[in-house]
């Protein structure tokens, strides 16, 4: 009989998993697998997980959860010192579910179906290197402005997804611009410096980030390149015109928006400032980051 490593994150967006978590055992025990399950009990928990347990007992792990729990199989994975890996499905669970959305699997019914399929494909990943260590990143790592928003909205999560649509206009209407160097090294191998005044800086693997949000609308999950998006300085007035356009990919064909891809950056800072790596509140400036291209093996 197949083996499944189904980790359960129960708190995860509005308790979804708790909701649906008796359809997902008897779909896979009807499909003759059996099924380990595990309940996430602490930040950290599922990352802990993947990178102890004997993964040779199992076919592959389902995560149900949302970004940020898969954000943590993904570096307890990578993280282990046998490099052993198995397959990763995600049944989405969370606020945002950005990998879900790429995915076209939202809708639970369409996610096992997909799971059962057992389709793989390998998908990239960014090895963020930070306060001398590795943190490993599928979806978004954000800096200025969007670290900003992601910071604060823990502190409103009482709003539920609508405290990131506030503090985006908030911060916007509070706006503060930084000086940044940046170094881009593309598949080439060509190297482009960047200095300039920004709001924020995007790096992104997926297409979608936060509630829906689209913020990189050419990227693919692996084509071994990261999107980079800045967002420069301007008035509140056009920088408020530009938050609407975040949500359908069209502040790509704004003026105030760069756009690069690249294999590998360097964001040169004299302050330490916080990053938002896949919803999570994570490493400072200075970073490295490169892709590791095909780093995951994903059910979908």
């Amino acid at each position: 009989m197949k083996q499944i490593l189904l980790i359960i994150n129960p708190i995860s967006g509005n308790k979804t998993s708790t909701k649906v978590t008796p359809i997902v055992i008897d779909t896979f025990k009807n499909n003759n697998y059996d099924v380990d399950i595990i309940y996430s009990k602490y930040k950290g928990h599922i990352e802990k997980i993947l990178n102890t347990y004997d993964l040779s007992l199992y076919n592959f792990c389902c995560i149900m959860g949302g970004d940020g729990s898969f954000h943590e199989a993904v570096n307890g994975l990578l993280k282990r010192q046998d490099k052993n890996q198995i397959p990763l499905s995600i049944i989405p669970a969370g606020s945002g579910n950005s990998l879900a959305r790429d995915l076209n699997v939202l809708d639970i019914n369409n996610a096992l179906k997909k799971i059962l399929n057992l389709d793989i494909k390998e998908i990239d990943v960014a090895k963020v290197y930070s306060e001398k260590q590795n943190i490993y990143s599928f979806n978004i790592i954000g800096w200025g402005m969007v670290a900003n928003i992601g910071i604060k909205s823990e502190k409103y999560r009482w709003l539920g997804s609508s405290r990131y649509t506030i503090l985006s206009i908030l911060e916007l209407i509070f706006k503060k611009a930084y000086n940044v160097n940046i170094e881009l090294t593309n598949e080439k191998n060509n190297k482009k410096i960047i200095n300039n005044k920004i709001l924020f800086a995007a790096l992104c693997n997926t297409i979608h980030t936060g509630k829906g949000m689209k913020i990189a609308p050419n990227a693919k999950l692996n084509d071994g390149l990261l999107n980079l998006y800045l967002i420069k300085n301007a008035s509140r007035f056009k920088l408020l015109s530009l938050l609407p356009k975040l949500f359908n990919g069209k502040h790509v064909n704004d003026k105030l928006v760069e756009s690069y891809k690249f294999s590998k950056i360097k964001i040169n800072e004299d302050y330490e400032r916080k990053l938002l790596i896949d919803g999570e509140i994570k490493g400072k400036t200075p970073i490295v980051v490169e892709v590791i291209h095909k780093g995951i093996k994903l059910i979908n």
